[in-house]
């Protein structure tokens, strides 16, 4: 099990031990995933997001070297992230982050 700390500092904990999310970037696509966990959030809106209102023209490409980052890094829960037909999906329970615990 895994479990998401966005109060505070972003960080992902497996077994006691914190998960390396990679880059700033990365953890950013990470916490935007988790506020809006359990939706699929299409990859424009991530784009906008990750690069302040404005994307690059490389914006998609980048957007999927970073989720197949994040996927190598969550390991045996990398299923949790989720491909959808607009976007991506994180897929975690109300126990699994601390804010959607409160």
């Amino acid at each position: 099990m895994v479990e998401f700390r966005i109060l505070g500092p972003l960080r992902a904990m497996a077994d006691g031990e914190t998960v390396e999310m990679g880059t700033p970037r990365q953890r950013t696509l990470l916490g935007l995933l988790l506020v809006r966990a359990g939706q699929t959030v299409s990859t424009d809106r991530l784009a906008e997001d990750l690069w302040d209102g404005a994307p690059p023209d490389t914006a998609r490409h980048s957007l999927q070297a970073y989720v197949h980052r994040l996927r190598r890094a969550l390991g045996a829960e990398a299923w949790r992230l989720a491909t959808r037909p607009r976007g991506y999906q994180l897929k975690v329970s109300v126990d699994e982050v601390d804010a959607l615990r409160f």
